[in-house]
């Protein structure tokens, strides 16, 4: 039986304090991006499966003057940090420049560096960090295994949509990235007030999870 995960835009009025965005970047001429949102309980044990706590995604490609995007991506980054009265957990994401990209005009060629000089210095401004993964990290994404997880769609890496198909591919390799490092350590849920283990412990019971004290 065919998995769809939920596409949709995720709205501010939404936000709660166990809510993690990943947002990645395919910079260039045409900038892909894609936005996942999760639980932290995707994270909280290591037998969860994060997808399975997966409450949105979304994707998209920004056109215009490279002025224009760069306006476009810096909103992005900060309608998800700051989506009211408290900070929400963040990882910004983007393709690295390979020297090997050597197709487009002179103008459009450099256009990826300087896009993400930018995102950078937007994420240094709100106390985050930008992390660059390589063009090859995302080569296992493909479009069949996007649309086996559930992440339904007509992907392709050339024609239409190409760029928002590349960004969806780092934010996912991230996504892996990020639960498989938390598998040793764990994350803390939180309850609005304080934050907490997810494991029988803050019950009073026998610890069932291995974490730090």
């Amino acid at each position: 039986m065919a998995i769809s995960l939920p596409r949709n835009k995720w709205r501010r009025s939404s936000a709660t304090v166990n809510q993690y965005h990943i947002l990645a970047f395919d910079p260039g001429g045409t900038t892909g991006w894609a936005h996942l949102l999760l639980d932290y309980k995707a994270f909280s044990r290591p037998e969860t499966k994060a997808l399975s706590w997966l409450d949105s995604w979304h994707c998209g490609e920004i056109t215009g003057s490279e002025l224009d995007k760069l306006d476009k991506c810096a909103a992005l980054i900060w309608g998800f940090h700051f989506p009211n009265e408290f900070n929400s957990r963040l990882d910004v994401v983007s393709e690295g420049f390979d020297l090997k990209q050597l197709i487009g005009s002179q103008a459009n060629l450099l256009s990826p560096v300087r896009i993400n000089a930018v995102i950078n210095w937007e994420c240094r401004k709100q106390g985050l960090e930008l992390h660059i993964q390589d063009r090859s990290a995302r080569s296992a994404q493909t479009p069949a295994r996007l649309n086996a997880f559930g992440f339904t769609g007509k992907w392709s890496p050339n024609g239409t949509g190409k760029d928002a198909f590349a960004a969806l591919q780092h934010a996912v390799t991230w996504l892996r990235r990020v639960k498989e490092k938390s598998k040793s350590q764990p994350w803390k849920l939180s309850d609005g007030v304080g934050r907490y283990w997810d494991c029988a412990c803050y019950e009073g019971e026998l610890c069932d999870l291995n974490h730090p004290k």
